[in-house]
């Protein structure tokens, strides 16, 4: 799929040698390991080592579970999370298209896309997430039919190591809150994709209600649920108040994009997920337990949506710009 690399910082394109490491031939830059196909564009990145540490840590015992093609399909049909109905809409017919997943740990839903024609380039800054995700897709039923349709690699988001105008899309899932330097972010992101290629990002929306209650009423129940914060749980706090629609147009205007694509819906159904989904962890058996809830906070959000209050205080975010 991904024939030449380029260096993430110097842009220098890079050759392999004959253990299929990659240098850059001048002999400037640094030297950039293979484990069995997936190349760490990361390990001399030392702005973000101490992240990748934790993410490291984290992802060391994730359970990998058995993955079956049912099951990768039925997350994305799956009627108490409607916005993924949104954001596959968004990106449109997939068959044929090159779509680079960004910060993708161990989502593994995203192979969904490989069904629909797609070829993928699975990424993380974690090299331990993005090896466990390689080993789990091969002892999958994806193996035999897709394998090549993806691949693996670590990267830092910022400092990508691919060439100008590779991707038709590039899609990321609850990720760009973690980035620092968001110009940087998109800058690279509108150099990998081709011209009229798209990025989509599914978050959560900036919300005055919502701000307003985790400051108040569930504060008491925060600092319970996270009583015992993990170095991960710390990491995660830094993600801020949610995607604003203003500051996304900026960031179109700043970095060379031609248009935004912003849609933000559901209130109490968001929020019901978060508070259940933190509370026990997102273990997939006891979110299973509160279907029923789900879907009465999905009614509520139904019967309220022509209210203006509701409007602005949407949480769930699929957004992204367009090239």
């Amino acid at each position: 799929m991904i024939e030449k690399f380029v260096d993430p910082f110097t842009k220098q394109e890079l050759v392999q040698d004959n253990v299929d490491n990659l240098y850059c031939s001048n002999g400037d830059g640094h030297q950039y390991i293979c484990y069995d196909g997936c190349f760490d564009f990361v390990v001399c990145n030392n702005g973000v080592r101490t992240a990748r540490e934790i993410y490291d840590d984290a992802y060391s015992v994730t359970n990998n579970n058995e993955m079956t093609i049912a099951a990768v399909s039925e997350q994305w049909h799956d009627i108490t999370i409607p916005w993924r109905k949104t954001m596959m809409e968004s990106l449109g017919k997939l068959s044929g298209k090159q779509i680079l997943l960004l910060g993708n740990g161990a989502s593994y839903k995203e192979f969904y896309f490989l069904l629909l024609g797609a070829h993928i380039v699975y990424t993380d800054l974690s090299l331990e997430a993005v090896r466990r995700a390689q080993d789990a897709f091969r002892r999958s039923e994806f193996w035999d039919k897709y394998s090549n349709s993806i691949e693996f690699h670590a990267v830092d988001a910022t400092h990508l190591p691919f060439r100008d105008e590779t991707f038709d899309i590039i899609y990321g899932a609850k990720f760009v809150g973690f980035i620092d330097d968001h110009p940087k972010l998109f800058s690279e992101i509108s150099r990998c994709l081709k011209p009229n290629g798209i990025c989509r990002f599914g978050d959560d929306a900036h919300s005055p209600l919502w701000d307003y209650a985790k400051r108040g009423l569930l504060r008491p129940i925060k600092k319970w649920i996270f009583r015992s914060p993990t170095s991960l749980d710390n990491l995660r706090a830094r993600q801020g108040s949610g995607v604003d629609q203003q500051y996304i147009y900026s960031l179109m205007k700043q970095c060379g994009f031609r248009d935004i694509f912003f849609i933000r819906e559901y209130f109490f159904l968001r929020i019901a997920q978060l508070c259940y989904g933190k509370l026990v962890r997102w273990n997939p058996k006891y979110l299973s337990y509160a279907r029923p809830l789900f879907l009465l906070m999905k009614w509520v959000d139904t019967c309220l949506c022509k209210t203006s209050w509701m409007r602005k205080n949407y949480l769930a975010s699929t957004w992204g710009l367009d090239k």
